[in-house]
């Protein structure tokens, strides 16, 4: 049987240390679920430093983040045919450099810290929302939720943006730095400001503007970076911590719109003194076993869900045999993850044991460039 990811990150060689990036956008991996083995990687959608993108399963279509000439950022849509596997770029909206906003981003570089002052404006995260015809972006560098109405044909037809003002304590706070957005359940959409220590919760109209209901305010430093929502849970939501390197639960009511905090847990090993940033947030199908990565300790760590998702138990750490893993996401029956080592330029393929949540490695040596996202992706390549 074979199971499929798409695969997304940069093209340039800026990001691969100078060196040639093979990368061209954005990859289907074949994972054959009887070996145990990724046995092909090919190009789906040439594009500009994809990033990041999500997909909608009923009409085939793709939302990405992307670039152009490496210089102004904005999003797309990729229509895709599962007949071929290829897809191409059919609308895309770039950003206006000239809108107000900082622009400087503080960068993480093996150990290294630096600024980057270029007018870079493409967005850090992208969903889309396939009933309603709407794209959702956070922007990092610009501090701002970006929001637009599509037609039928997934033509961009109108745009909103939402500046948020604010820093947190640590240094990588400078700014509310947006990182996340999604719609939850109910059909609200709910934002990481990574800067300012927030998670908003929003009303979404019929053209795509949004009103705020609720904000929420984390404790000082920690950072929200993303979050997985457990739908087998009673609106259980796990936040991911960048700067602090935890992985905390709160509890959202759709009700009111409203979040309370319930707990954190550490994602690194106690007495680690390495500098770390936590990088991706994913939760198993049944809702039972929650995992996160680090950059910096370059590890997953792996939660078992309990009391009924109010609470996490740490059961393992396992290293990623690479240097910073961004991103992962589990096969579709659950029994392999797949996860990028970006700084280390390949992938490394986890079997997993769906009863107990427990990794361990099942192949290495997986070569693709500069690799930052993976979505797990059988059914929507599916004929």
């Amino acid at each position: 049987m074979e199971d499929k990811f798409l695969l997304g990150g940069y093209t340039a060689d800026s990001y691969t240390g100078g060196k040639h990036n093979n990368s061209e956008g954005i990859y289907t991996a074949t994972l054959d679920t009887e070996k145990g083995r990724i046995t092909g990687i090919e190009l789906l959608a040439e594009a500009e430093n994809p990033a990041f993108f999500n997909y909608s399963i009923k009409d085939h279509k793709l939302a990405l983040v992307m670039t152009k000439d490496d210089k102004t950022g904005g999003v797309g849509i990729i229509d895709v045919d599962p007949a071929t596997g290829k897809g191409e770029l059919i609308s895309e909206s770039m950003l206006d450099q000239s809108v107000k906003g900082s622009y400087e981003a503080y960068n993480y570089f093996d150990h290294l810290y630096y600024w980057n002052d270029l007018k870079y404006t493409v967005p850090s995260y992208v969903y889309l929302d396939d009933k309603r015809k709407m794209v959702f972006a956070a922007n990092y560098n610009t501090n701002a939720v970006l929001t637009w109405k599509l037609d039928n044909q997934y033509q961009f037809i109108d745009s909103h943006r939402y500046p948020i003002e604010g820093r947190g304590p640590k240094a990588v706070q400078d700014a509310a730095h947006i990182h996340y957005t999604r719609l939850l359940p109910d059909g609200r959409l709910i934002v990481c400001s990574l800067g300012h220590d927030r998670l908003f919760i929003y009303d979404v109209n019929d053209d795509a503007s949004l009103r705020l209901v609720y904000e929420y305010e984390t404790e000082p430093g920690f950072g929200p970076r993303q979050l997985a929502f457990n739908e087998n849970t009673n609106n259980y939501i796990y936040v991911l911590n960048e700067v602090g390197s935890k992985t905390a639960v709160v509890h959202y009511d759709p009700v009111t719109g409203h979040i309370d905090r319930i707990s954190n847990y550490s994602n690194i090993p106690e007495g680690f003194a390495g500098h770390n940033q936590s990088a991706g947030i994913r939760v198993s199908a049944d809702g039972k076993f929650v995992y996160s990565s680090n950059r910096g300790h370059d590890s997953l760590v792996v939660y078992q869900v309990m009391d009924g998702g109010k609470h996490l138990e740490k059961i393992q750490t396992i290293k990623t045999g690479g240097v910073s893993p961004r991103d992962f996401d589990l096969s579709k029956n659950g029994d392999y993850l797949l996860c990028a080592n970006q700084m280390s330029n390949g992938l490394v393929l986890f079997k997993r044991n769906p009863k107990t949540g427990y990794l361990s490695v099942a192949q290495t040596g997986i070569k693709h460039d500069a690799c930052v996202r993976v979505l797990e992706a059988t059914d929507f390549l599916a004929q």
